[in-house]
């Protein structure tokens, strides 16, 4: 028991000091092969599924411009993991720009798990406490969800004919189970989710800290789907979520990205982008940004977001 004790700390150090690269297979699929032996690059991206999974922004900037941009992004990682291995990526890219991700339907219970022992099975509510202090455990699970692709698909494995509360992704489902207002104290970082807002926001200044103060860092804030209009809005009802105050849900400037705005304004290098109101505006009945029954974007919101990014940042350079 002693020496298994043992095995895991040691684990545990390599990956949070990322004595390793744990996460080469996917950064290899994600990029081409001459970027990857490159070593002055425009563009370094972090993020997570939005900017991991296939047909993501990403190639959307990099077909539309002479760019180069190597792809950090790894499904089901925040800002504590994207610490563990930003700076291996800055010293051997020396990116001119970087771009992180932020996504704001779960980055906050990224930090801190949401845990409800009375509605959830244990089994769950020890994983999430466990990978809340060891960050290594949420890596291993990661891992043995995806020993068969290093990049896999969102939109492959469910019915996205029609919204279904019965075919919806179910990790959402447990996490409105965990907590009904969660999604709603994600977007303002209202309640209990202040605490969370704290921690993040300064895992998100030590990501900062870290960057030369040269080179220029973009934060895009993804918003949850339900942010932009009231389909999105009321199937996440039909989930279980509850609005305490809907006009403040709905504002453009919302409470996550409106605090965050104000915390990282010290910061010169550093611009926080919100694509919501173009989000809003291309998203209809006919063409849907968003999966139906998954939180992600789909080909064609991602699309929309890669040029909203191409406006913001190539159409100034």
């Amino acid at each position: 028991m002693i020496i298994l004790i043992i095995v895991f700390l040691l684990f545990e150090l390599s990956y949070r000091f990322s004595f390793i690269d744990f996460y080469k297979a996917e950064f290899t699929s994600l990029n081409d092969a001459n970027d990857i032996e490159s070593k002055d690059i425009d563009y370094l991206v972090f993020g997570d599924s939005f900017s991991a999974t296939t047909n993501n922004y990403v190639e959307y900037l990099r077909s539309s411009s002479d760019k180069t941009f190597i792809n950090s992004g790894v499904q089901g990682i925040g800002v504590k993991q994207v610490n563990t291995f930003v700076n291996r990526r800055i010293q051997k890219y020396q990116p001119k720009n970087i771009i992180y991700q932020v996504y704001v339907g779960n980055d906050l219970i990224d930090v801190d798990h949401l845990t409800n022992y009375k509605e959830l099975p244990l089994i769950r509510n020890v994983y999430w406490d466990v990978s809340d202090m060891f960050l290594s455990s949420s890596y291993v699970n990661y891992r043995l969800g995806h020993f068969k692709s290093s990049v896999a698909p969102i939109n492959k494995m469910f019915n996205d004919q029609r919204f279904s509360v019965k075919d919806y992704n179910q990790r959402s489902k447990l996490y409105f189970k965990s907590d009904s207002a969660y999604l709603y104290k994600s977007v303002t970082a209202e309640g209990s989710f202040q605490h969370r807002y704290a921690i993040w926001i300064d895992e998100l200044k030590e990501f900062i800290e870290g960057i030369p103060t040269d080179v220029q860092v973009f934060i895009v804030f993804v918003p949850h789907c339900s942010q932009l209009n009231s389909f999105y809005f009321n199937n996440m009802r039909e989930l279980g979520a509850k609005f305490s105050d809907e006009t403040e849900f709905k504002k453009m400037e919302y409470g996550f990205f409106e605090k965050a705005s104000l915390d990282i304004q010290q910061y010169k290098n550093v611009t926080l982008l919100n694509p919501l109101e173009q989000l809003r505006e291309k998203d209809t009945k006919e063409k849907r940004l968003y999966y139906l029954n998954d939180p992600h974007l789909n080909e064609y919101g991602q699309k929309v977001l890669g040029t909203f990014l191409e406006e913001e940042l190539l159409s100034n350079e």
